[in-house]
């Protein structure tokens, strides 16, 4: 029978009780707790990393042997013109040969469950961390197949621009956390090379790859170089960014973009994705492209609920 671990890091103190609260928040998907407890720390900083962490976490016990397992992403940027996310047939074909790259470029023994398809970062900026949970869970061995319900927000862009995506992958290991591989920027060529011409679809440019990491680090990674390259193709003239007063995960980027077209975009940051460091870092390339607007603004967005097998 499946046993879940309560996740202990060795802090001293309120500390240790204040990680535990949280972990039971996100087991019970109390997204309301969860952000109280956040809110309480005296650092908000090391609160939001924390949170990101465990939220990106789970462990459980298989016929006595302890699991530890979390979820890594592997950011695509697909060049405009290419149908890399959300193309199902496209990543059928080159499903074996990423996940050959991924034997390579992993440290040895690294167990992996790669989910099906290149995910629009427009879902994957829609996951409450209950969502984000039902993910890791449905890789516990014996788990229920399920199905996940949440309502996305399209990202509305020109349509000679770069889209942003995520392949998911949730790592285990029997020897606590899961490990990247020690930095190897020949090996990590390799790899960006081979997954990219992998998920090329006919003639398109090919995507622009990075390698997989931890979520907090992969999220910004991302959208940093999706911003970068969007604004060599259709400039970024201005931005803000609005934290969402109905939740306190959630802030709203609103782009004032050079395109009759769409001239304005948002998108969605969450902060257990990103953790403080994260936002920053997002919130830093933004300001190196584009002055900040002086007048809050929100936009109507196209929102759909989203069903989705887990796998």
């Amino acid at each position: 029978m499946n046993q879940p671990l309560v996740a202990r890091p060795q802090p001293e103190g309120d500390t240790s009780k204040w990680l535990v609260d949280v972990q039971a928040a996100l087991q019970s998907g109390d997204d309301g707790a969860l952000w109280r407890l956040v809110d309480q720390h005296h650092d908000p900083a090391v609160a939001h990393h924390s949170v990101a962490t465990l939220a990106a976490r789970i462990s459980y016990r298989v016929e006595g042997r302890a699991r530890f397992s979390e979820m890594f992403l592997l950011p695509v940027i697909d060049q405009p013109g290419g149908k890399v996310i959300g193309d199902a047939v496209a990543f059928q074909n080159a499903d074996f040969c990423i996940n050959e790259a991924l034997d390579g470029w992993l440290p040895p023994k690294t167990r992996k469950t790669v989910f099906r398809g290149v995910r629009p970062y427009d879902w994957i900026g829609a996951w409450r961390p209950t969502v984000l949970q039902g993910h890791l869970h449905s890789t516990v061995p014996g788990s229920e197949l399920t199905k996940l319900n949440f309502l996305t927000e399209t990202i509305e862009l020109p349509p000679d621009v770069p889209r942003l995506g995520f392949v998911c992958m949730v790592l285990t290991s029997e020897r606590g956390w899961p490990q990247l591989p020690p930095v190897d920027t020949l090996r990590d060529n390799r790899f960006k090379s081979v997954v990219s011409f992998a998920l090329q679809n006919g003639k398109s440019a090919a995507p622009v790859v990075l390698p997989p990491d931890r979520m907090q680090c992969a999220v910004p990674d991302g959208i940093c170089l999706w911003l970068h390259q969007m604004h060599q193709v259709v400039p970024i003239t201005g931005w803000i960014a609005l934290p969402l007063q109905a939740s306190s995960d959630v802030v709203k980027i609103t782009l004032a973009l050079a395109s009759e077209d769409v001239p304005f975009s948002q998108f969605t940051l969450r902060k257990h994705q990103l953790g403080m460091q994260g936002l920053d870092e997002v919130l830093a390339m933004l300001n190196a492209l584009a002055p900040m607007l002086d007048q809050p603004m929100d936009i109507p967005s196209k929102r759909a609920m989203t069903t989705l097998d887990l796998t």
